[in-house]
């Protein structure tokens, strides 16, 4: 089958969270079994440096008064993934992230510059002429690309199906009414069944309604969002169409994310050789300065620093187990309060706590292989990759019963591989830590959910079958 995959981030060439990792990860599964997947993003600045040499250009003309769209046919070295890129400079060449300016405040123009990206994508997806290379299916990941739907409903043309990924429903991508010429969309679209969405116009919804498939990133995320809880305003919608909602857990590209293979970490291991964990966690405490004594559990962070997170959570519950013995290692950005107290009890516990500001690659590496256990006390979580890099690398998750969370981490049954508990409070989370503790000072029990967590297999190779299931299910329709 010939994929066109359109997102707003994908790794290596720029990441900001789990969608970057799927959306690097998942094509390349997909040509493996065979497929032609092709990509679509944005050409952000800096992103030409990291691609091929560009091999073909192709002027989209000028469709929002901003400049013109040019297509650049690359790949991406690491994979020879083909990808096109969408430059035009007043909508992509910023100095700052891709969504957000340096003070965190989201572009003004966001609805623009993503409806750029989805108009190419719909582009690409219907006129095959255009790059003699006719897609069988069109694949958007949240609400940056889900105004390729809007624009294929509105041109009403022939197209191939249409598969709609909700990474996270939080983000609708929903902007004022009064933005919405911008878009040249067909006000026809503008209905409570249509994109219209409390008064307002949401990307998300548009790739929700006007979609073949719908996907989320777990099976309990899918069950979830159709809640008022877990819906945010658009559970109503997603119950109308439930019967072409499915959820299909992530992946994990283990050629990225193995203690055996990893170049990012201090000392390679397996579950056979664990012991070479204990020589990545005291070589994680003298990087970060903090005592050195491998005796005490060290627990970690990896993550955006929000209460969605449950970081507040964390915080309220850490300085018990601090002074039990614990030591703390967190690494993440976000809520400028969030990092304001971490930084503070950073500073109450200097030998104990270390926290890093940011998001560093080559660091979340060795947290994986040097922390004991890694806390994910999320309100939600449609996924979760973390957790699934965590087991890999025999490092236990804490995590919350909720979304991917409640899919992967077991803390009863034949194979326990992490510590579980269902209310966001800090309570709960401090007992299922001390639990953790109590586990860890039982080196057979804890040696055994170590070795749990390193068999479970949540390759891409392993779900990609689903995948090539649902696309051929939508082109037999």
């Amino acid at each position: 089958m010939k994929i066109l995959f359109a997102a707003s981030e994908i790794y290596p060439l720029i990441k900001t969270g789990g969608l970057a990792d799927v959306a690097g990860a998942l094509p390349v599964a997909l040509r493996k079994k065979g497929h032609d997947v092709k990509l679509i993003m944005p050409a952000y600045r800096g992103i030409l440096e990291k691609v091929a040499p560009i091999q073909n250009t192709i002027n989209l003309g000028n469709p929002f008064g901003v400049g013109d769209l040019i297509l650049l046919e690359t790949c991406i070295p690491e994979n020879n993934i083909p990808v096109w890129l969408v430059q035009c400079q007043a909508l992509y060449e910023r100095d700052d992230g891709p969504y957000v300016d340096k003070q965190g405040i989201d572009f003004t123009d966001n609805h623009v510059r993503f409806a750029a990206l989805s108009w190419a994508a719909a582009r690409l997806a219907c006129d095959g002429e255009l790059t003699q290379w006719q897609a069988d299916i069109l694949h958007l990941n949240d609400w940056q690309t889900g105004f390729a739907a809007a624009y294929l409903e509105s041109w009403k043309v022939d197209h191939p199906p249409i598969v709609t990924t909700v990474h996270n429903l939080r983000y609708n991508g929903s902007f004022d009414m009064d933005q919405f010429s911008d878009l040249h969309l067909s006000s026809e679209l503008l209905s409570l069944h249509g994109m219209e969405f409390y008064g307002r116009f949401s990307g998300l919804k548009a790739g929700l309604v006007y979609a073949d498939a719908i996907t989320t990133v777990s099976p309990t995320y899918a069950r979830e969002i159709l809640t008022p809880e877990y819906g945010d305003g658009l559970d109503g919608t997603l119950r109308a169409m439930q019967t072409k909602l499915i959820g299909i857990l992530n992946g994990v590209d283990y050629d990225q994310w193995s203690p055996e293979k990893d170049a990012h970490i201090a000392h390679q291991y397996s579950a056979n050789t664990l012991g070479q964990k204990q020589a990545n966690k005291l070589a994680l405490l003298q990087e970060n300065h903090l005592s050195e004594d491998i005796t005490f559990p060290l627990f970690g962070v990896v993550s955006r620093l929000t209460e969605q997170k449950g970081l507040d959570l964390i915080l309220e519950a850490m300085p018990a187990l601090l002074q039990k013995g614990a030591r703390l290692v967190v690494l993440g950005a976000g809520d400028a309060s969030l990092e304001t107290r971490y930084l503070q009890l950073q500073e109450q516990y200097p030998t104990q706590v270390a926290v890093r500001i940011g998001y560093f690659e080559d660091y979340s590496h060795r947290i994986q292989a040097g922390i004991d256990a890694l806390l994910i006390p999320s309100r939600f979580e449609p996924c979760g990759l973390t957790q699934l890099y965590a087991l890999k690398y025999g490092t236990l998750p804490v995590v919350r019963h909720t979304g991917g969370l409640a899919d992967t981490v077991f803390e009863g049954g034949d194979n326990p591989n992490g510590f579980v508990f269902h209310e966001a409070n800090k309570d709960d989370l401090q007992a299922a830590m001390e639990r953790t503790m109590a586990c860890f000072y039982d080196t057979p029990h804890w040696l055994q959910k170590q070795k749990n967590a390193m068999q479970c297999n949540h390759s891409w190779d392993a779900v990609t079958d689903q995948w090539v299931s649902l696309y051929r299910s939508l082109l037999n329709q």
